[in-house]
């Protein structure tokens, strides 16, 4: 159950990842033709931080797949050697 935990936490983190940068890509364009005061002013109240917080969710979730295969590991140990 562990492994798929993790892989499931990589799909995730895949996901996230892919969400991230299509944001940055849609961001680009919009920004090409949309690109003044009031742009910057609703850029900055309707997504303050957003890019931070998805990649600060990847990263928790790679420690996450981390940890679970540290789990893993001890299983498999306790299993030879228990």
């Amino acid at each position: 159950m562990s492994t798929r935990c993790r892989n499931d936490l990589v799909g995730s983190k895949a996901r996230i990842t892919s969400s991230l940068n299509s944001w940055r890509e849609s961001m680009v364009a919009v920004q090409e033709i949309w690109n003044d005061t009031t742009a910057r002013s609703f850029y900055s109240e309707n997504f303050p931080g957003l890019e931070e917080t998805l990649t600060r969710m990847t990263i928790s979730i790679q420690e996450a797949a981390e940890m679970v295969r540290g789990f893993e590991r001890a299983l498999e140990d306790d299993e030879l050697h228990g």
